[in-house]
């Protein structure tokens, strides 16, 4: 059973922003500590990028509340009537502003800022402002240093899918040689897929936050996403073909150089994948060859054999199309790729010094 109480990392940071900010704050000598607080742990977020637009917000909320409690504050005192306008100017300024998501922290600051006892409003609002200051930077800076890698978690994901892929590719190609056999659980593995596609596609959204301070990486995350967008299409490829392949009640004698082009699919999916050739023109080649077996089979005799040739056409045809959209997969596994054949050199030169 999956433990419910799990602490990450994002937890931790957000109680380390949190703790820090209230250190920084409290050793200012300052009144009240409640918004480093707030606008540190909003702060926190999943990406730096997202961290930064959610602190100015916070801070430009923290600042208009602050401006609107003082001036409301030294002209109406801290009256019910008072905090009800205030409340009333807090929610058409942030309106005005396209702020909705700010009217709840602004109402607040304004407010506090009326209700305190301190003998100078403006210099309390001012250390209210700063006080949250300190919680943005404090928080940023935490998020910065301990900002987690997406990239190897869109890559990790990817690896996965492929797998899987591959895995389902594999049950189709065995399927069309054994007739009356059906893999277990072929469309809940590739509604798994579909989820785990889901999955990588919001890792690949949180890289390309990342990205927007790298002009390097402008379009890595964007190939991510390329990527599994095409898996997701491979996946309903294969369900189609495992349903025709389960179809077939007689074994045709065509089944077998099809089952073999499937799992040499198998191995152009990942050379794609990792930047590698894949000798397209051989694989074009044998592909028109076995159109040409197709139009030399001779007529069915019996309906059994006439459902499996039926279907090992509309098989192939799809397997054709998985085919196409493969060629279109982007090399966004290469880095890996190159190190492993770095790695494999070394070995070899190894083996020939040691020779």
């Amino acid at each position: 059973m999956p433990n419910k109480f799990y602490v990450g990392g994002r937890i931790i940071k957000t109680a380390l922003a949190v703790g820090l900010s209230i250190f920084i704050v409290q050793s200012l000598g300052f009144e009240r500590v409640t918004l480093a607080a707030i606008v540190a742990m909003v702060t926190t977020q999943r990406t730096f990028y997202r961290s930064i637009v959610r602190s100015a917000a916070r801070l430009g909320s923290v600042l208009l509340g602050a401006v609107l409690g003082t001036l409301f504050g030294l002209m109406l005192g801290n009256s019910p009537l008072a905090f009800g306008v205030v409340t009333i100017f807090v929610i058409l300024s942030c309106l005005r502003l396209n702020w909705q998501d700010n009217i709840l922290i602004t109402a607040v600051v304004a407010i506090g800022i009326m209700s305190s006892e301190a003998a100078s409003l403006p210099m309390y609002s001012v250390e209210q402002f700063l006080s949250a200051l300190i919680g943005a930077v404090v928080a940023l800076g935490i998020n910065f240093l301990f900002a987690p890698h997406h990239q190897d978690d869109v890559k990790t994901k990817l690896q996965e899918i492929e797998l899987s892929l591959s895995v389902m590719m594999n049950d189709v190609a065995r399927e069309m040689l054994n007739t009356g056999k059906a893999a277990e659980d072929f469309e809940l593995r590739a509604a798994d897929i579909k989820r785990e596609i889901k999955v990588g596609l919001e890792l690949s959204k949180l890289f390309q936050e990342e990205q927007k301070f790298s002009l390097t990486k402008e379009t890595q995350a964007d190939r991510y996403r390329d990527a599994l967008r095409k898996f997701s299409s491979q996946a309903e490829r294969l369900v189609e073909m495992h349903n025709l392949a389960i179809r077939m009640e007689d074994d045709v004698p065509q089944a077998r150089p099809i089952a073999r082009l499937l799992r040499l699919l198998r191995r152009v999916q990942i050379r794609r994948l990792t930047g590698r050739p894949t000798h397209k023109d051989l694989l074009d080649t044998l592909i028109i060859n076995l159109e040409a077996d197709f139009k030399e089979m001779e007529l069915p005799k019996t309906r059994a054999e006439f459902i499996s040739r039926s279907s090992l056409v509309h098989l192939f045809k799809e397997i054709k199309k998985y085919y196409r959209r493969t060629g279109e997969l982007p090399p966004v596994l290469q880095e890996e790729a190159n190190i492993k054949r770095k790695l494999k050199k070394l070995k070899e030169r190894g083996r020939e010094r040691q020779k």
